[in-house]
């Protein structure tokens, strides 16, 4: 859903709109947890972790049911609400925040830190929408998943591979999520050995270093508005 290394404030090295189908996110899975003993430390319960990759493939059919469904201008403000709302949960936007800004989240306030992420939210979400139209039955192929179970008081991670195609070009992408909230959820993607979250990270480092974090965020700021 947002082409590859898209630059949310206008700077960055353009990778592409083919890729812009890459970010389609998990859907919903049962959860899971552990047993409070007396007197002992916390133990997770020996249980099964969901397939990521069928919840994906579950997401990725919701995406197209409604781009059939809702085709046509007349039609384009119900596609991005409904659109908006199967994607919206799927993200850990607050990962993926904190990941952006690097050591620089250290040192802001709360109140910057919920600003930033509210604003890099939205303009993710607005990117995915924008690619996300474009989706066709049989684009986005699952090749495979890798479950990392909780260790101690971690949360269990997994690694989805996919392919994009379009136009006879086959895009290999790479999902990172984390099981939380009761659900799979996206905290970074790989494009090509490119994270994008590394991306924005080096984006976002540059215009803190020379212009310094109001500027980041003013330019974050009137992105949104337009």
């Amino acid at each position: 859903m947002v082409s590859r290394g898209n630059s949310l404030v206008g700077i960055g090295r353009r990778r592409g709109a083919s890729a812009g189908l890459a970010l389609l996110v998990l859907g919903r899975v049962l959860s899971f947890g552990g047993l409070l003993l007396a007197a002992t430390p916390i133990v997770r319960a020996e249980v099964q972790l969901p397939s990521a990759r069928a919840e994906l493939k579950i997401t990725i059919d919701q995406l197209v049911e409604t781009v059939e469904r809702t085709k046509g201008k007349e039609f384009a403000a119900q596609r991005k609400a409904e659109l908006r709302k199967i994607i919206w949960p799927k993200f850990d936007f607050s990962e993926m925040s904190v990941r952006s800004l690097g050591p620089m989240w250290k040192e802001i306030s709360d109140e910057q830190r919920t600003e930033f992420i509210s604003i890099f939210s939205e303009l993710l979400a607005r990117t995915y929408l924008s690619r996300v139209g474009t989706i066709e039955r049989g684009m986005v192929s699952i090749e495979g998943e890798k479950i990392y179970p909780a260790a101690g008081a971690g949360e269990a991670r997994a690694l989805v591979r996919t392919v994009v195609t379009q136009k006879g070009d086959k895009f290999p992408i790479l999902y990172k999520v984390v099981f939380r909230d009761q659900q799979w959820r996206v905290y970074d993607i790989i494009i090509e050995n490119v994270g994008l979250v590394a991306n924005y990270r080096n984006e976002f480092s540059g215009i803190v270093r020379r212009e310094g974090f109001p500027r980041l965020m003013e330019r974050l700021r009137t992105k949104v508005a337009e």
